[in-house]
């Protein structure tokens, strides 16, 4: 039966994404960790959620005119549920998302954004409790000197054990305090079920921990990845 999403959503906001990510790397995909600089605006944001994809690129010179038709576009395709993973193309100048953009995404139903690059109201964002992940923050309007080429299409972005990420439309977004985390879609469904066996193993090693038990047996009577190890290649 397939998973439904809004309950695959709800689990996912229950894991942490370091858990989640340990599963990727025992499963044999290492480079599923985005870089470390992409970091929340403020603690405690969490993202869960299928990608929505958005590529662009600085302009060869500035151009003042208002707005583009596939910005506009991109906007009117975003999906309740969704979260924007956003390649900037390495644009270091402006901010290609702020208060407005917030605030437009959020109302068609965006659980958040990750920005391989810069926005600006930082806390017009908070205030609006919308989840933003950025690499930097900026008073510099992006209008002008960057310019959207596509969404829905595979991207790449900064990743930190390889140098990319590669993200595809539909795979899933999980964001904490330590950082984002993309899970391929085909492998969805495995990860989830691995990810809250260990979460509940980790509980127990941790109780167990905290009650002084020694931490060798404790690791020897509890392991957190036995599930996985039965696990078929």
């Amino acid at each position: 039966m397939p998973l439904n999403l809004e309950d695959v959503i709800c689990r996912f906001k229950l894991l942490a994404a370091a858990t989640v990510y340990d599963v990727l790397d025992k499963m044999g995909y290492p480079n599923q960790a985005l870089s470390a600089e992409i970091q929340p605006l403020a603690r405690g944001f969490r993202l869960a959620g299928p990608a929505f994809t958005v590529c662009g690129t600085s302009t060869a010179a500035y151009d003042g005119t208002r707005g583009s038709a596939m910005s506009y576009a991109m906007f009117r395709s975003i999906q309740s549920g969704e979260v924007i993973v956003f390649d900037t193309g390495g644009h270091k100048i402006g901010g290609p998302w702020g208060a407005n953009t917030g605030a437009n995404a959020k109302a068609r139903g965006a659980a958040g954004i990750v920005l391989d690059g810069g926005t600006r109201d930082a806390r017009d964002l908070i205030d609006l409790c919308f989840p933003t992940y950025c690499r930097f923050l900026t008073p510099v309007l992006a209008h002008g000197r960057f310019q959207v080429e596509g969404f829905n299409v595979p991207i790449s972005v900064s990743g930190q054990v390889q140098e990319r990420v590669r993200v595809n439309p539909g795979d899933f977004v999980l964001g904490d305090d330590d950082g984002v985390v993309i899970i391929p879609q085909p492998l969805l469904e495995e990860v989830l079920k691995y990810s809250e066996a260990a979460t509940v193993a980790e509980a127990q090693i941790r109780e167990a921990l905290e009650a002084g038990e020694d931490r060798e047996e404790v690791d020897r009577r509890i392991d957190r990845w036995a599930l996985l190890k039965g696990r078929r290649s």
